[in-house]
Formats: structure tokens, C-alpha cells, sequence
């Protein structure tokens, strides 16, 4: 079992969970309802804006579902040939993170990443969370419309090309 597999069981365990669930959504369930995803972060390395979720999955399964979806972040490093678990943070509902610490990036239909360090905003609504991904959702469209036109100048008219 790799690092973070052995990340995400030990968590399941703490919270009396079995491991595993739909990948896509999380990485065990506290309620049919309830996904969990752990994220997870070796300290001795440089992570780039991990992936957090996919935006079509997110959206599907928290804003047309109606489900709930919560985040344990963990950070971890190796010592002495084993893993020592560092820091967690209790489960974190998804519409409890901060926009200020998110970006929406391409990948497929776009991801969502912790592009900073985490903020979390205890009183946030789901409503306030999704205004929040409408305006990253549009700064993310605007992004890839100009990086998209930007690539489509560099080609040329088929018809001038000797073949």
C-alpha cells in the first residue's frame, strides 16, 4: 500500500469508517451522503497546488445531489524508515474553504486546487461557497478562452501550404 493509501485508511480508522469509495469523490464515506477526501502533504517535499477535486464531480455530487463533502488535510513526512503524521485538521466541510485559498485549473472540465495556504471560514454557507466557485469558475473560462485564441494563431491558413 503506498504513503497516501496508508494516509487515507488510517483516517477512515479514526473515524470507524471502512476505507475506500467512489475515488472520484472521496476516499471514504461517513454517511451515504457524506464523502470524505484526505488530502495529504509530505512536508519534506514541495507540493504545487495539489488537486482538490474535480469541478464536475464537486458540483454534481454537492450542488445537484444535495450530498455533503469534507476534506482532512494531513501533513506528514518520513522518519527513521516510517511515517510520522505531523499535523490533521478535523473534517472540514467543503463549502467551509476559502475561495482565497483555491483556483479552478484546467484539467478536463477543470479541477479544483489549493493554490495557498489553507484558509478555512467556519460560518461560510454552501451558498456563499458556490458564489464563490461561479466567480473562479468565470476567471477559469476567461482563461482558457485567451489561452485557447492564443494557440489558434499560431496556425496557419491550409490552403497556403505547399503539400
Amino acid at each position: 500500500m503506498d504513503v497516501y493509501n496508508s494516509i487515507e485508511k488510517l483516517i477512515a480508522d479514526q473515524y470507524g469508517k471502512e476505507f475506500g469509495t467512489r475515488k472520484a469523490i472521496g476516499d471514504f464515506m461517513l454517511t451515504n451522503s457524506h464523502a470524505v477526501n484526505v488530502k495529504s502533504n509530505n512536508v519534506d517535499k514541495q507540493n504545487y497546488s495539489p488537486n482538490m477535486i474535480s469541478i464536475k464531480k464537486m458540483h454534481e455530487w454537492v450542488f445537484e445531489e444535495r450530498h455533503d463533502l469534507s476534506f482532512v488535510f494531513v501533513d506528514y513526512k518520513h522518519q527513521d524508515g516510517k511515517l510520522k503524521i505531523l499535523k490533521q485538521s478535523e473534517l472540514i466541510p467543503i463549502e467551509q474553504l476559502s475561495w482565497d485559498c483555491l483556483s479552478i485549473e484546467a484539467q478536463g472540465y477543470g479541477v479544483i486546487q489549493m493554490c495557498r495556504d489553507l484558509k478555512v471560514v467556519p460560518d461560510q454557507t454552501k451558498s456563499e461557497f458556490y458564489r464563490g466557485f461561479l466567480t473562479a469558475y468565470a476567471k477559469y473560462l476567461q482563461k482558457e478562452k485567451k489561452k485557447h485564441e492564443n494557440f489558434a494563431k499560431r496556425f496557419i491558413n491550409p490552403e497556403s501550404i505547399d503539400w
